[in-house]
């Protein structure tokens, strides 16, 4: 059986069109060989390159110039999405105004204007940044899910954007499409989250008519040593909110947990320990037993219901003005995605 020619250097390791193959003097029967195959019309790649996302916008892009956008760009960036919508067999594609949006198969070709700072040009694709990836999700998620990707924006280790460059952004997107939610969901965000649980159970309380607590506030002993940082916390009742994820079944980090629990719990705290069974109700119409917990260890601590819209919870002078040595408060500057790993 004779084996396929070797491609030219500069078409190894990489998708490439058909007609770059033909300009590299490639017949079209060595194109449609079986150590290659094509990813979408008109591209062919290395038959042992793996089906990857990146993969395969980087084929798409190749042949259509198109800026990888939408749900895509948000995968790329590792932002936290509802599970429908993690593994989607689409590719949302941008294309400037006054060039058709890409049509292909399995493809959602968008055609909108992008300012330059919106387009991280990475090592093999070009993609939205951050900030306009979140914007353009206000079309696809729901508001809870957008204010979950918005804190992923402003989270404590290494946020992808700051608090005022989201405001100085969302001014200049005034009556375009998204707008109104994005707006919204900005209002309900916070920055220094460590995890997506952080925000969705923040919402549920808020939502079940309970105060808004603080998100990872220090707790100091009384000599001023650092305790912990409760993922949620109610620093006037001494309520602190720990969630606890499938990584805390460790046996290492167990114990951490219990000896971070029991300090807390002697400097004063009562300590609310809740998992993912917690958040959702055991039958319909009933309340979410972490809405039932924290508002029974409020209520101890002397925290009554009042009527109207709950105030966002200020807090103390000491707790703002304190950090942790083992939490990292700087931002970093965002990377594209392909060179970070993503």
């Amino acid at each position: 059986m004779q084996h396929p020619s070797e491609l030219p250097a500069h078409l190894r390791g990489q998708p490439f069109t058909v007609a770059q193959a033909r300009t590299a003097g490639l017949s079209r029967r060595r194109t449609r060989a079986q150590d290659l195959v094509s990813p979408c019309f008109g591209v062919r790649a290395a038959a042992t390159t793996p089906d990857s996302l990146l993969a395969r916008v980087h084929s798409l892009t190749a042949l259509t110039g198109a800026v990888v956008s939408h749900l895509s760009a948000a995968v790329l960036w590792g932002f936290p999405l509802p599970k429908a919508l993690e593994n989607l067999a689409v590719i949302h594609l941008t294309t400037p105004p006054g060039k058709r949006a890409v049509r292909h198969k399995n493809v959602v070709g968008h055609e909108q204007a992008l300012e330059l700072e919106e387009i991280v040009a990475g090592v093999r694709v070009n993609c939205t940044s951050p900030l306009r990836t979140w914007f353009d999700l206000a079309g696809i998620l729901s508001l809870g899910d957008l204010v979950i990707a918005g804190d992923f924006l402003l989270r404590r280790r290494n946020p992808l954007t700051t608090i005022e460059a989201l405001d100085a952004f969302l001014a200049g997107k005034r009556g375009r499409p998204g707008y109104r939610r994005a707006i919204s969901a900005r209002r309900l965000m916070r920055p220094n989250t460590d995890s997506p649980k952080e925000t969705e159970l923040r919402l549920l309380l808020v939502r079940q008519g309970l105060p808004e607590p603080g998100v990872n506030v220090p707790i100091f002993d009384e000599t001023g040593g650092w305790i912990e940082d409760p993922d949620l916390s109610y620093e006037q009742e001494k309520v602190a909110i720990q969630y606890d994820g499938a990584h805390h079944a460790d046996p290492a980090q167990r114990r951490s947990d219990i000896f971070r629990d029991e300090s807390a719990r002697d400097a004063g705290w009562r300590v609310v320990v809740l998992t993912q069974g917690d958040l959702t109700p055991f039958a319909q119409g009933k309340e979410p037993l972490a809405v039932t917990r924290v508002r029974a260890a409020l209520t101890a601590r002397g925290w009554t219901p009042v009527s109207g819209p709950q105030p966002r919870r200020r807090r103390s002078g000491r707790a703002a003005g304190h950090t942790s040595e083992a939490k990292d408060h700087t931002p970093a500057r965002p990377h594209p995605p392909d060179a970070n790993g993503r």
